[in-house]
This record gives C-alpha cells, sequence and structure tokens, in this order.
C-alpha cells in the first residue's frame, strides 16, 4: 500500500516514496521552489537547479548531486543521505560513514559517441578517417560554415589543425545536432575550452599599449578563429535567455564580453584587418594561392567579428532598458577594416580537390575587378557615407 498519497482533492496520486510525492506535487504548484543563487530562477528540483547553473552560469560552482555526496552505506542502501561525516544515518545505525569512491561514476551519462568525445577533450585528434567527431564536422561546414564563413575548407586538414579550432568546430556541430546530449556535451567542450583559452591569455593577446611591428612572426589565426567560435556558442545560450536591449542586442556576461574585447584589441593591436599588413606577412616568393587564402581569411575574419560586436553588449544592470547601451568605443566598426569586400564565394567554399592553379589563376584575375591595394576601395572608406554624426539612428 503506498505510504504518500497526494491530499488534493481529484487527485488519487499515490506513491511510495516522499521524494516522487514532491515530485508529483510541483505539478500542482504546491512543492516548496529551489532559487538560483545566480539569477532569479526558480526551480521545482535540484537536479533541473544543478543543470541550470552548469549551463547558465559555468563560472559557478554548481549544488551538488545527491549521488557525488551519498556515503557508501547509504549509496549501497539506496538511501537519502545528508553528506555529512559522519552522516546521521550511519550514525543512527551506529556503523563505519565511508565515502563512497563509486559516486563519481554512478550518474555518468551513457557511452555515446558525444560523451566519448568530450571525455578526450585535451586528446590529440587521431589522424584516422574514423575519427568519432567527423559526423560534428561535417555538421559544422554544413549548417554554420554558410552563415560564418570564417574557414576555408578546402585547406582544412583535421590532421594538422590545433585540437583548440577543432574542438570549437566540434562542439558548434553538437550544438546544431540538438540532441539534449548532444547539446549537454557541447556545453562540456565551451566550458574548458573557455578555461583553456584564459589560461594562456597571455600567449595570444596583445594589448593596445604594445608597439607591435614584427610582421615577421605569423599571426595565430587558428587561435583567434577558435576564439571567435566560443563567443558564438556564448551568444547562442544568451539568446535562449532572452535578455538584450531595446535594439534587441543580447547581453554577454562581464567574462565573455571581456574576451570579445581583448579579441577586438588584439586584432587592432596586430592591423589584422589592413590590407598592406596582411600582405608584409608574406614574402614575395611565397606562392600566389597561399597568398591569396590567407588575405581572404583575414578580410572573412573580420567582417565576421565585425558582424557578432553588432549583434551583442556587455550585461550591466542599467543596460536592461537602454537602447544606446554599453561601451562601444573597444568594439570592431567599419573605421577598422582596411581592406576591400572578399572575392568569389564559390573560390572560397570551393572542395578541397580544386587546383592549386584554378586559386592562382582567381586571384591573379582580381576578381570583380576589385583593386585591393586601392584605399579608396576599403570598407573603411564607406564610414563618411553611412555614418553621419548628426544622425544618430542605429542603423550600420
Amino acid at each position: 500500500m503506498p505510504q504518500f498519497q497526494c491530499m488534493l482533492p481529484g487527485c488519487g496520486a499515490a506513491y511510495q516514496r516522499k521524494e516522487h510525492l514532491t515530485r508529483h506535487m510541483a505539478h500542482h504548484g504546491q512543492a516548496e521552489r529551489i532559487s538560483c543563487a545566480y539569477c532569479p530562477s526558480t526551480f521545482a528540483r535540484s537536479d533541473l537547479l544543478r543543470r541550470h547553473v552548469l549551463k547558465y552560469h559555468p563560472s559557478q560552482n554548481p549544488p551538488p548531486s545527491r549521488a557525488q555526496k551519498a556515503c557508501k552505506a547509504c549509496h549501497d542502501r539506496k538511501e537519502r543521505c545528508d553528506g555529512e561525516s559522519p552522516c546521521g544515518r550511519c550514525q543512527r545505525r551506529r556503523i563505519v560513514c565511508s565515502p563512497n569512491t563509486k559516486c563519481a561514476t554512478a550518474r555518468q551519462p551513457h557511452e555515446n559517441a558525444d560523451v566519448l568525445l568530450a571525455s578526450r577533450l585535451v586528446d590529440p585528434i587521431p589522424q584516422t578517417s574514423g575519427w568519432v567527431g567527423l559526423e560534428f564536422v561535417d555538421i559544422y561546414f554544413r549548417d554554420f560554415h554558410p552563415i560564418w564563413p570564417i574557414l576555408h575548407q578546402g585547406t582544412c586538414d583535421l590532421s594538422k589543425e590545433p585540437c583548440v579550432l577543432l574542438q570549437s568546430m566540434v562542439m558548434i556541430g553538437l550544438w546544431v545536432k540538438g540532441s539534449p546530449e548532444s547539446r549537454e556535451t557541447a556545453m562540456t567542450f565551451h566550458r574548458k575550452l573557455l578555461s583553456a583559452i584564459h589560461d594562456q591569455k597571455s600567449q595570444w593577446y596583445v594589448s593596445a599599449t604594445t608597439r607591435h611591428t614584427n610582421t615577421d612572426k605569423s599571426w595565430p589565426m587558428a587561435t583567434y578563429q577558435s576564439i571567435f567560435l566560443q563567443l558564438i556558442f556564448a551568444l547562442l545560450i544568451a539568446r535562449q535567455e532572452g535578455t538584450f536591449n531595446l535594439n534587441l542586442r543580447i547581453h554577454l556576461s562581464p567574462s565573455i564580453y571581456d574576451l570579445l574585447t581583448s579579441l577586438v584589441e588584439t586584432c587592432r593591436s596586430l592591423g589584422l584587418f589592413n590590407y598592406p599588413t596582411m600582405l608584409a606577412h608574406h614574402d614575395s616568393s611565397a606562392p600566389v594561392a597561399l597568398v591569396w587564402v590567407s588575405v581572404e581569411e583575414c578580410k572573412r575574419f573580420g567582417l565576421a567579428l565585425y558582424k557578432l560586436c553588432r549583434l551583442c553588449v556587455q550585461a550591466t544592470p542599467d543596460t536592461v532598458a537602454r537602447a544606446d547601451s554599453g561601451p562601444r568605443n573597444e568594439l570592431l566598426t567599419l573605421a577598422d577594416l582596411d581592406f576591400c569586400m572578399p572575392d568569389s564565394d564559390e573560390m572560397w567554399n570551393a572542395a578541397a580537390g580544386l587546383g592549386r592553379g584554378q586559386i592562382r589563376l582567381t586571384a591573379s584575375q582580381q576578381m570583380c575587378g576589385r583593386d585591393n591595394g586601392d584605399p579608396d576601395g576599403w570598407i573603411s572608406r564607406t564610414l563618411g557615407r553611412l555614418c553621419d554624426p548628426r544622425v544618430r539612428f542605429d542603423w550600420i
């Protein structure tokens, strides 16, 4: 006979365990809700609160789950444990209360491809065609790349690309796939990759006060592209919360916004979006095809970063409803884009087997008759035509 029954009129539900009745009462709105310590959200169950903290507040410590804090005796008896040492049940039974070493694995997800991929996050990418992440790289190029074409698929060699870039691509593919398991794994990638990017900031960040004149040192474009993908992912998550200003720009957390401004400052300091500087990074004897791909990569990355900057603002208490919110001088503007529009999409998205001769021919023909070396054709020169200090309407 069930011991715990729902007492609401018209409901005859009954359960053997009190926690099952508590979960049932949540559907009636009668259960006590648990508040998130970092935002106004409330939840009926602790596992939902834990999932929320992991997803929307990754830098905070989520509340421990029961499986993580149950002692061995309570875990073996499948009883609720208060997590103390010793716990109350063991004291009442006068038995030894010992930690449960199995708790760390007791609640692991099923061993599917997504979870295996997350467990190998810090491992090198295998140089085999059977690598489990290929499915998500394919999703990346099929669904994400047409909208954010920052990578040149024709020269993308999975066996040679840095792990941080490949894992960022896989993260995007997992999220686009859309299943709960794949998105949970994508969140794991995002948290770990963000942590690695922040820990290694000294290796990629160049401040505005640093005089950077060395054009012999190659730009770590794969790192910048990886950071960009992390920012895009953070924007996708922020959109789910629906927090935006009257310009319909999404609010980013201070830590993510700081990463965005650091990336923009680095690109400015390096002259990454200045056409003469792009060319100066290549010797005069460098293959034309190599130079063309490199210049196109910088152009498309610059336009994508500009687009990203236009989509978001920093989340602060006084910017919830203001249209002109957040500092803007550190973000990328049209004035920073000292280059012509990119060349042919057809060439950029060409298959990997396309010969270098065809790329060389395209580069030498200056697609669409553009003269990249003429400053009058640069995007930065359009600022005077599109923006007027007498007109404050925010359209560009």
